[in-house]
């Protein structure tokens, strides 16, 4: 299953447990509306036995109250998640985040592994954190968005799992942050969230009614019944949650599998956690039982959340059988190797999206590899990634750079200007190709920023690319990649748009990709031209002239088009890709603004191969 489809997968599947839920719902309702009728208002003789079991003014009255709560309870909870991303989640079941200059070889064998799996599949470096009570192996990835996602592991991960076994595990998580999964997972807590609410009412009814005397028996009893509906309820919502995760757990292993080249890796996992356990002892784990690398509880068939660990492992390797020992580990020749780049074009760049290879795994090690040494250790705590980042935005003009100096200097001190200027000497020197991997591992550190910290360098960051008093492409493009990594918008909301309203965001963006990429007219009009008849809708109208393009237009374009369905955006995605590449070739600035792009639009584009 590729990108766009295992993304409209998850939609249905959000539909259909937006569907269970309200049956489950409509369930309880009548329940407790027949139990209150009973309890609550018998007959006029007083007798239980004549009560009128269904009054249709009763029964409204009972739906708006126990459906608005489940719904207030969940939307609450929705809420809660969707604000405070992966690391909420995160720090609820105790994790610690991971400093990017932590002395531990684990974790720092942790981290490299993430970043390198960033690099190669286009998405901002994620914050890990370790689950440090818990001696389990076991994983989760969170958050409402790519942009907003964590990867936890298990401390006893960490320390019982070898390296190609540990990249297993992560490609895995990896897995669910691109196809959609996440959001799906959160849906699920908030949902069952409502219904345990019901619970919780009971229960206070239960102790109130149980101080009051008999004149308040009936709302001990009617405690008493919400106890007992909010716990099939509960029961139900396990049913939903083993059928909404099971063969998603399925596709992220073969996901895993097909990004690292690497089976045994992911299999060896499996079955170290066959020889140990996956167990999380945290109240809170059953909560997110849906969204761990492995089953946390032994439970029945008919609840478990995860596929059997024979069967997961016999797909990933079919020579597999439950009584065989644990291999050796693997040599380090069965990870991922650099295959040969393949000629770029707009299908096969499409293919990759959020589908990335062994090959782009690779192209990121040796990337990293060859970033300079005293480079790659500016990037493991935040005050190096800001000098780096700062750095890439300083102008060639030294008088420009000594405003710009200035401005950093009063937002950040002195040390840090000092720092930029010293960054800046080595950064001029690289690679165009290698600021797209700079950038994406000087993500990691940055996130270790607190709201403000970050809120505070994306205003520093506008006021640098504004200093000579115009924006470039390219300083709109790093600062768009860094905005939406530190400041990561909410979903947008999937509102119908008019087709002229998408032909005109649609026209925009393909003339500032045409426009990029050329250095003649005749060469920016067929890049337009070609760009437009892949498009997803035609008549697209004529290509923008430079005047008539703004960045705040581009701005808003994104956010339209990225709440259009996943079929539209692939056409969309290749569509931008046939106008970059209609040349023949990929310029780092065309490489760029494609992976903003693609970011904006929440189709994350894999690293480009050399």
């Amino acid at each position: 299953m590729d990108f766009f489809a295992a993304q409209d997968h998850a939609r249905r599947q959000s539909r259909l447990l937006v569907l269970w839920f309200a049956l489950a719902v409509v369930l309880i309702i009548v329940v407790v509306h027949a139990g209150a009728a009973l309890l609550l208002f018998p007959a006029e003789d007083g007798s239980v036995a004549t009560a009128p079991l269904f009054d249709p003014a009763q029964f409204l009255a009972t739906a708006a109250v126990v459906g608005g709560v489940i719904l207030l309870a969940s939307l609450y909870r929705i809420a809660r998640l969707a604000a405070g991303g992966g690391e909420a989640v995160a720090r609820a079941l105790g994790g610690r985040p991971l400093a990017r200059a932590t002395p531990d070889p684990l974790e720092r064998r942790l981290l490299n592994i993430v970043d390198e799996m960033a690099v190669a599949s286009g998405l901002p470096a994620p914050p890990v954190y370790v689950l440090d009570a818990e001696p389990g192996i076991n994983a989760f990835a969170a958050g409402a968005r790519p942009q907003q996602a964590v990867v936890a592991l298990t401390r006893g991960a960490l320390e019982k799992l070898d390296r190609d076994q540990l990249q297993g595990v992560v490609a895995h998580e990896f897995s669910h942050i691109l196809n959609g999964d996440m959001r799906l997972n959160l849906r699920l807590i908030g949902l069952l969230h409502g219904i345990l609410v019901l619970s919780l009412i009971g229960r206070v009814l239960l102790r109130g009614g149980g101080r009051g005397g008999k004149s308040r028996s009936p709302f001990a009893l009617l405690g008493l019944l919400l106890v007992a509906v909010g716990h099939i309820g509960v029961l139900c919502g396990q049913l939903i949650k083993a059928a909404v995760s099971r063969q998603r757990e399925f596709l992220a292993d073969a996901a895993a599998v097909q990004f690292t080249r690497n089976p045994a890796g992911l299999a060896g996992a499996l079955r170290r956690i066959a020889g140990h356990d996956a167990n999380i002892g945290h109240p809170r784990a059953e909560e997110v039982s849906h969204m761990l690398f492995g089953a946390s509880a032994r439970l029945s068939a008919l609840f478990a959340t995860h596929p059997p660990l024979a069967e997961r492992i016999r797909r990933i390797d079919p020579r597999f059988l439950p009584d065989h020992p644990l291999p050796a580990t693997p040599p380090a020749s069965t990870t991922a190797a650099a295959s040969a780049p393949t000629a770029e074009t707009a299908a096969a760049f499409t293919a990759t999206i959020g589908q990335p290879q062994p090959a782009h795994l690779a192209q990121a090690q040796i990337r990293i590899a060859r970033l300079d040494e005293a480079l790659r250790q500016s990037l493991h705590e935040p005050s190096g990634a800001q000098a780096i980042c700062l750095a890439l935005l300083l102008d060639r003009d030294p008088g420009i750079r000594q405003r710009q100096r200035q401005k950093i200097a009063a937002a950040l001190g002195d040390p840090l200007a000092s720092r930029t200027e010293l960054e800046y000497s080595t950064v001029a020197t690289l690679d165009p190709g290698m600021r797209l991997p700079l950038i994406e591992l000087a993500l990691g550190p940055l996130r270790e920023l607190d709201r403000a910290g970050r809120e505070r360098f994306i205003a520093l960051l506008d006021a640098l690319a504004d200093t000579d008093g115009w924006l470039a492409l390219g300083e709109y493009v790093l600062v768009r990649l860094l905005r939406d990594a530190l400041q990561p918008r909410a979903p947008a909301p999937s509102l119908a748009a008019s087709p002229a309203e998408l032909r005109r965001h649609t026209a925009l963006l393909l003339s500032v990709i045409a426009i990029a990429g050329q250095h003649d007219a005749a060469g920016t009009r067929a890049a337009y031209a070609r760009g437009a008849a892949a498009a997803p809708l035609d008549a697209l109208g004529p290509l923008l002239e430079a005047g008539e393009i703004s960045f705040p237009a581009l701005d808003r374009a994104f956010t339209r088009l990225a709440a259009t369905a996943p079929p539209f955006r692939r056409r969309l995605v290749q569509a931008m890709a046939e106008a970059a590449i209609e040349d023949g070739q990929l310029a780092p600035i065309e490489a760029e603004l494609l992976r903003a792009a693609c970011e904006a639009l929440d189709c994350p584009a894999p690293l480009r191969l050399d």
